[in-house]
């Protein structure tokens, strides 16, 4: 999968929402906080102090605009806890209540009846993104993926994903905040055989339809001004 993803897929939804729905989309920040996977050629990471002011200035502008409804569509992994910082002080200094939406997570939510085993077919860069880009983005897969899926560690860690690592004794999964270039070559988890079209027109399908409910709820609660704050109020 190419390195763009999350930020095309982000953009291509926020596209598809609007003509659904007659929404606004601002054009999109194509840079993200990826500190996890530096250790990967191509990783061009924002740090998260950079992308906390980048948004709350982005959130602020769009507010001198004349905007008070205004929803995040961001998709890794990294940039929430930025973004969200960002949205948090946006609230008590500008009074709005920021929305936010994050794409393949909610696929990660909403998929798991088309896989026989979940836990084995979900990971970095295999599903459900993989069907995802196959029925967005075709032309920017690659026709034979990679085999190395597997992870592991040279300090003794079993790493179970990029950012996680099975504990003896235990059924909960352990953080564990290595680069994740350090347990896996490719940078790719999960089962990619999987990856098909018709699982990725499921994905759209599905994923699209929460984002309209969801959008639809947050418009019914902030209509005529409901749930925004004077500017500076909060906690006062």
């Amino acid at each position: 999968l190419p390195v763009h993803e999350d930020s095309i897929v982000a953009e291509w939804v926020a596209d598809q929402l609007a003509l659904r729905n007659g929404y606004l989309v601002a054009p999109a920040l194509h840079y993200g906080h990826s500190p996890m996977f530096r250790g990967y050629p191509g990783n061009l990471s924002l740090s998260a102090q950079t992308l906390r002011a980048v948004t709350y200035e982005l959130l602020e502008a769009l507010v001198q605009s004349g905007f008070r409804r205004i929803v995040l569509l961001d998709n890794n992994g990294g940039n929430v806890a930025p973004v969200t910082s960002a949205a948090m002080d946006a609230r008590r200094d500008l009074g709005i209540l920021v929305g936010h939406l994050y794409p393949w997570s909610l696929g990660y939510a909403l998929m798991r009846d088309q896989y026989a085993d979940p836990a084995t077919a979900y990971g970095h860069g295999a599903e459900p993104e993989h069907s995802a880009m196959l029925a967005m983005f075709p032309d920017q897969v690659q026709a034979a993926p990679t085999t190395d899926t597997g992870l592991r560690s040279a300090a003794g860690w079993t790493p179970v994903s990029y950012g996680e690592a099975a504990i003896p004794g235990q059924d909960v999964r352990g953080t564990v905040l290595w680069d994740f270039s350090e347990v896996s070559e490719s940078g790719c988890t999960g089962d990619v055989s999987l990856g098909h079209r018709k699982i990725g027109e499921v994905w759209i399908e599905r994923v699209l339809d929460f984002c309209t409910d969801y959008l639809a709820e947050y418009e019914r609660n902030t209509v005529d001004g409901k749930g925004f704050l004077k500017q500076g109020t909060l906690g006062r």
